[in-house]
């Protein structure tokens, strides 16, 4: 009878436990998960004023970019990545960025982060400005480094 009462009692404990979520997300509020979400806001921040030395920053020295294509000619590491964000940043003449979290998994010091990008560009071009709009989920991968999450890609 002991026993029983020791684990039924053990259960409701549990059963009164609730999960809290990163605001306006089904994330799981946990330190590790802040310190994540507020790194990729610090790189939404940084893109949207068109910060290309705070973005690098932000990057892992071990950043790998494949471009999403199977071609190998388009792939850049951390070098490669100034280099983009310089060139794409300077046409940018206006801007809109946001990002809803969908999922975030870690293992160890490794995050994988699924995000719906929802944004528009308005880009200077010799043939005349183009407006584009992004809507489309993404990863970002990220490591951590000490206290601090850097980008290994999805930048």
């Amino acid at each position: 009878v002991i026993g029983l009462a020791l684990g039924l009692g053990g259960a409701a404990g549990t059963g009164c436990a609730h999960t809290e979520y990163c605001v306006g997300t089904t994330i799981p509020r946990t330190e590790k998960n802040r310190k994540i979400i507020e790194t990729i806001e610090q790189y939404r921040q940084r893109l949207l004023s068109r910060n290309v030395e705070g973005l690098l920053v932000l990057a892992s020295d071990r950043y790998f970019e494949d471009s999403g294509t199977p071609r190998s000619d388009d792939d850049y590491g951390y070098d490669g990545l100034k280099q983009v964000l310089s060139n794409q940043l300077k046409r940018v003449k206006s801007m809109r960025y946001e990002i809803e979290y969908r999922n975030i998994k870690t293992n160890g010091t490794r995050a994988e982060v699924e995000v719906f990008l929802d944004g528009s560009f308005e880009l200077a071009a010799e043939a005349g400005d183009r407006y584009r709009r992004v809507n489309d989920y993404h990863h970002f991968v990220l490591e951590q480094k000490g206290d601090e999450w850097k980008f290994l890609s999805g930048m």
